[in-house]
């Protein structure tokens, strides 16, 4: 009995350090549920996300082969009343590590953020993109643009 407990005990301590090298969205959607983010698919490889106050950000899957993506991306856009100048554009991009800033071509300012998967991440790294955005990029770019929810 012993030799089970620590056997299932091992295990869960592996599966909890796993090393994905892509995700299928099914595999998204479960790491989300566990989360506790509120979310809805909204296509393939898509969900909506809801996170910092806001209701629509996005996760996208990129790079995918087979049903298995290498690439997720975390974005949020925000049309103002008055649309940022390139001097705060570059700003952000300049001073920022872990998202990048772009105006589209109606102006509205997007945040986004990458996280490859194809070198190998743990499970725990997903997790910390995601709360990684949602605690620190957003607020803090919502904060640069001067933007409430």
């Amino acid at each position: 009995m012993r030799i089970l407990l620590a056997g299932l005990l091992f295990w869960g301590l592996a599966l909890g350090q796993a090393v994905v090298k892509d995700l299928t969205p099914a595999e998204v959607e479960g790491i989300l549920k566990q989360a506790g983010l509120a979310y809805e698919k909204t296509d393939a490889q898509e969900f909506r996300l809801e996170m910092a106050g806001l209701t629509k950000v996005w996760l996208y899957l990129d790079f995918c082969q087979e049903g298995r993506c290498g690439v997720l991306t975390l974005s949020a856009g925000f049309t103002l009343d008055e649309v940022p100048d390139l001097e705060a554009v570059n700003a952000w991009n300049r001073d920022r590590r872990f998202s990048r800033v772009f105006l589209d071509e109606e102006g509205t300012v997007w945040v986004e953020s990458d996280l490859d998967l194809t070198g190998g991440v743990s499970l725990g790294a997903v997790r910390a993109f995601l709360d990684l955005f949602a605690e620190e990029i957003l607020p803090d770019f919502m904060d640069h643009i001067g933007f409430e929810p």
